[in-house]
């Protein structure tokens, strides 16, 4: 879709919104320009999840207002520099073609708190026929020998892996390391799916912006019986998979 005028006719209208501290109208109005697979738009999303996280702990009194405004202030140079990087290519769909395929079988790295490991395994067990018929290939972080960083082999595992399987619990969000690992993979443009094991409110993270499952926008939690969302869950990621 061509642009609604020139690129620095763009960039101005946007230069003029950062200095009437207009973050929102920016994420937006690139939100809405960018092609749904750049990784620019990916970009515009993480800053999007910082400002309204930022914003949220100054809200509830959880930083100060001098750590807030630093934050504001650094949110602002990432903001100028992307306006400032933007290139004719950024707003070519064509340019930014769909990923290779999966590979053969694909790998999914499942990403998850300790305390939700029960809830992990019961995706697991669901995930078995998959498994054993050589359909998918699957790591859970938490699943480490003992003496390995669950971290740093996560992040070595995720190097090939085709999906990150994000399961949502308040868990998650209250694990910074984890949720950093998910925050980072996010911007990177990483292919990710939430999975609502219950709710919980994740609402600016970026997060709330990708297709979760199961399907509906439903958690776990609200089905009567635990294994009909399972079902649900990979009904869904069977349509991934090579045919």
């Amino acid at each position: 879709m061509p642009l609604p005028k020139p690129l620095p006719e763009i960039k101005n209208d946007l230069q003029a919104l950062l200095a009437q501290n207009e973050f929102g109208a920016i994420i937006s109005s690139l939100q809405s320009l960018l092609p749904g697979i750049a990784e620019k738009r990916n970009q515009t999303i993480l800053i999007e999840g910082r400002l309204n996280q930022i914003n949220r702990d100054f809200d509830n009194n959880l930083i100060k207002l001098e750590d807030h405004q630093l934050e504001v202030s650094r949110i602002r140079h990432t903001l100028l520099n992307l306006i400032n990087g933007l290139e004719e290519k950024d707003f070519d769909a064509a340019a930014h073609a769909a990923p290779a395929p999966p590979a053969a079988v694909p790998k999914f790295v499942v990403i998850y708190d300790l305390a939700d490991s029960d809830q992990c395994k019961m995706l697991n067990k669901h995930l078995n026929v998959l498994k054993i018929t050589k359909k998918i290939r699957v790591h859970n972080v938490q699943d480490v020998l003992g003496g390995e960083d669950p971290l740093e082999r996560a992040k070595q595992e995720m190097g090939d892996a085709d999906y990150l399987l994000v399961l949502i619990t308040v868990n998650l969000f209250n694990s910074p390391d984890w949720f950093e690992l998910v925050f980072n993979a996010m911007g990177e443009g990483r292919r990710i799916i939430p999975i609502r094991i219950e709710q919980a409110d994740f609402e600016g993270t970026g997060l709330e912006k990708l297709r979760s499952l199961p399907t509906m926008n439903r958690a776990v939690s609200q089905f009567k019986n635990p294994d009909d969302a399972y079902v649900d869950i990979v009904t869904e990621l069977r349509k991934l998979l090579p045919r």
